[in-house]
């Protein structure tokens, strides 16, 4: 069982790709590929990720479900699975040739339950916030449910370094089994082209059965 708000859960998504996948120096300097971690974690880390992703491809588009955590994710055709992106995610997707990033990080804890939607929602935002050099705002979209559940979503700018800037779409969502954080992520230049289409793959979402 996760213990609520750990870092592994937000951190690595503190640092992009954009493209350079095929680079593992590339990688590792951004943060997606290290020898080091990323934060200190405990024995009860080794085994934070629930099941493993599978795609399923159709002519409309495809469907990306990890069995285990019951959770799935619809995808345009033109977005694949994508396993390098967060260490912990139960869903990782990616469109590589327009630069759009996608995970859902589940989160089961009772800790959690302490607080509501919208406290919970502010901690894992701040996370992703400290991981940022510069922070240069958030706001609240008009997103109130994903499917038949709560959700709270939050437009979060800023950059990475000095030279990559990023507009996060962070939703967080929450069910009666757990608490999921679904992280949509590009460039600005992109996510003005692609927010439309990245609202729509975060409203896919749904637990299998549910």
């Amino acid at each position: 069982m996760r213990s609520a708000w750990k870092k592994y859960s937000v951190v690595p998504l503190g640092v992009l790709m954009l493209g350079l996948a095929g680079c593992d120096s590339v990688l590792q300097a951004m943060g997606l590929r290290t020898e080091e971690p990323i934060a200190e974690t405990s024995e009860d880390d080794a085994s934070e990720q629930i099941g493993t992703q599978a795609l399923t491809v159709s002519e409309t588009g495809s469907v990306l479900r990890n069995e285990e955590a019951d959770i799935e994710i619809t995808l345009p055709a033109t977005w694949s699975e994508d396993d390098r992106l967060h260490d912990s995610a139960e869903l990782e997707a990616s469109d590589i040739d327009q630069q759009l990033y996608l995970v859902v990080v589940a989160e089961e804890n009772d800790s959690l339950l302490r607080l509501g939607l919208r406290e919970n929602a502010e901690n894992y935002r701040k996370l992703l916030i400290d991981r940022l050099q510069a922070f240069q705002g958030e706001s609240p979209t008009d997103l109130a449910f994903v499917g038949d559940h709560f959700a709270s979503q939050y437009e979060i700018r800023g950059d990475i370094n000095e030279n990559t800037a990023v507009v996060y779409l962070h939703t967080t969502v929450v069910t009666e089994r757990r608490y999921y954080q679904i992280v949509a992520w590009t460039t600005p230049e992109q996510y003005d082209v692609y927010k439309s289409e990245l609202e729509t793959i975060t409203e896919t979402f749904r637990e299998i059965g549910s």
